[in-house]
C-alpha cells in the first residue's frame, strides 16, 4: 500500500492514465475541475498545488488534487473549484483520516465536494444542490419543458426580449468571444459588483488574473475556457466566463452591465447559451449552487454537494476541530444578530484563506470582512458565479 503526495509535474504517465481511469468510472466526474488540465494549470500559477496518490501495489486508487499551506489542504483552484474531492475508485474501502496522517495533513476543508459514493458525508457540516440542465434531447426539447412548468417566467422573458430589441437594439450573441477587451469588462463589471455588495474581490490576486487567461487560451477539450457575450450596438450587455469539459459547460464567472438591468441581461444570456451549446454537442449545463430563485428556471434536476471538514486523529487535530464546532454552534445558536455575523465572517474567511497567498493579505481581507460585517447593509446583496455571502 502506498500513500505519496507529489508535485504535478512529478506525476507519470500512468499517473496521469489512472486519473482519467477513475473519472470514468462516474459521470458526476466529468467537470473541468476534476481535470488533470485544471490542476495543471493551477500548478502553473501557484506554487502550493499537491496531488495526493494512494493505493495498492501497482494500482492507483485515488487521486486528490489538493492546495496546501502547512499541515492543512483545501480543494486545488479554491475558492474557484466549484466542484472538488478525491477521486475514487468505487470498490475503495480507506480511511480519510489515515491517509491524511500518512501525506503529513492535520485538515482538508472542502466547500463543495462531490462525492457519488457518500463516504465523505459523515464529515458534512452543509449540504446544497447543484442545477444541472440537461440538454440531451436538444434545446427546444427543454424550453418546451420549462415552458409548461413556468409559464408565467416564459412569457415573461418573450416579453422582455421584444422589449430589449426595441428599446436598445438587436442583440448579437457569441458563444465564443475572443475579444480581450470584452474579457477585460467582464472582470471589470465583476470586480464591481464585489465592490458595490461588500464581498471580498476574489479576482484581484494576480495569480487569479493568470489563470483565467491561461484557461481561456487553453486548447484541450478536458478543460477549456469559453467567454460568452451578448451585446447591442457593440455595447456589452452580459457576459460570462464558462469553463468546458468535453460534453459539460459549467457556469462560472457571470455578470451584466447595470444599465440594462431592467432587462434582465443575464437571463436573456441564459437563453442565448442553451440553444448554441446544445447545437456544438454540449449535453449538460452546470449552473452550480446558490441563487435557486432564478437557476430554476433553466433547471432539469439538482445533485447533492457539501461543505465540510476532515480532521486527522491527531491531538492538536481535535482541538482545532472543537474550536471549529464550538463556531458553527455559535452560527447556528439563533443569537440575534451574532450568529449571523458569525457565519457570515467564517464564509468570507474560507474564501480569504483560498484565494490570498501572503498571510498579511488575509489578515487585511478578514479585517475588511468583520468590518463590513458589524455595519448595518446598505446594499442589496445579490448572488452569481462563485460569490461569497
Amino acid at each position: 500500500m502506498f500513500y505519496d503526495i507529489v508535485r504535478f509535474d512529478d506525476l507519470t504517465e500512468r499517473d496521469l492514465a489512472s486519473w482519467f481511469r477513475l473519472r470514468d468510472m462516474f459521470q458526476g466526474y466529468n467537470s473541468p475541475f476534476f481535470s488533470p488540465e485544471f490542476t495543471h494549470t493551477m500548478s502553473r500559477v501557484r506554487d502550493d498545488i499537491w496531488v495526493i496518490l494512494h493505493g495498492r501495489g501497482d494500482e492507483v486508487e485515488v487521486v486528490w488534487p489538493i492546495q496546501k499551506y502547512g499541515r492543512t489542504a483545501e480543494p486545488v483552484g479554491a475558492p474557484f473549484s466549484d466542484y472538488h474531492g478525491p477521486i475514487m475508485h468505487p470498490e475503495w474501502d480507506g480511511d480519510f483520516q489515515e491517509l491524511l496522517a500518512h501525506v503529513g495533513l492535520n485538515c482538508m476543508r472542502m466547500t463543495g465536494v462531490y462525492e457519488p459514493q457518500g463516504r465523505l458525508q459523515k464529515y458534512a457540516a452543509e449540504f446544497d444542490g447543484a442545477y444541472i440542465t440537461d440538454l440531451r434531447e436538444g434545446a427546444d426539447a427543454f424550453f418546451e419543458e420549462q415552458r409548461k412548468r413556468y409559464p408565467k417566467h416564459a412569457k415573461k422573458m418573450r416579453r422582455l426580449s421584444r422589449k430589449v430589441e426595441r428599446e436598445v437594439g438587436e442583440l448579437v450573441f457569441r458563444f465564443d468571444d475572443r475579444d480581450s477587451d470584452t474579457f477585460d469588462e467582464l472582470m471589470e463589471l465583476k470586480e464591481a459588483q464585489y465592490a458595490q455588495t461588500g464581498r471580498h474581490n476574489v479576482l484581484g490576486p494576480d495569480w487569479v488574473k493568470e489563470m483565467l487567461f491561461r484557461l481561456w487560451a487553453a486548447d484541450d477539450k478536458d478543460c477549456q475556457g469559453y467567454l460568452h457575450t451578448l451585446k447591442s450596438d457593440g455595447k456589452l450587455i452580459a457576459a460570462e466566463f464558462n469553463l468546458t469539459c468535453r460534453e459539460t459547460i459549467h457556469g462560472w464567472i457571470p455578470a451584466y452591465n447595470p444599465e440594462f438591468a431592467a432587462y434582465a441581461p443575464g437571463m436573456l444570456l441564459q437563453d442565448a447559451i442553451l440553444p448554441e451549446a446544445a447545437a456544438r454537442g454540449f449535453v449538460h449545463y452546470d449552473l452550480g449552487v446558490s441563487a435557486g430563485h432564478y437557476k430554476k428556471y433553466d433547471m432539469s434536476y439538482q445533485i447533492q454537494v457539501m461543505r465540510g471538514t476532515i480532521w486527522s486523529r491527531s491531538m492538536r487535530s481535535g482541538l482545532n476541530a472543537s474550536g471549529e464546532r464550538l463556531w458553527l454552534g455559535l452560527e447556528s445558536a439563533g443569537i440575534p444578530k451574532l450568529s449571523g455575523v458569525a457565519g457570515q465572517i467564517r464564509r468570507r474567511y474560507d474564501v480569504i484563506r483560498s484565494v490570498e497567498t501572503s498571510f498579511l493579505d488575509r489578515m487585511k481581507g478578514v479585517a475588511t470582512a468583520a468590518k463590513l460585517a458589524l455595519k448595518p447593509a446598505d446594499v442589496a446583496h445579490t448572488s452569481a458565479g462563485n460569490d461569497d455571502d
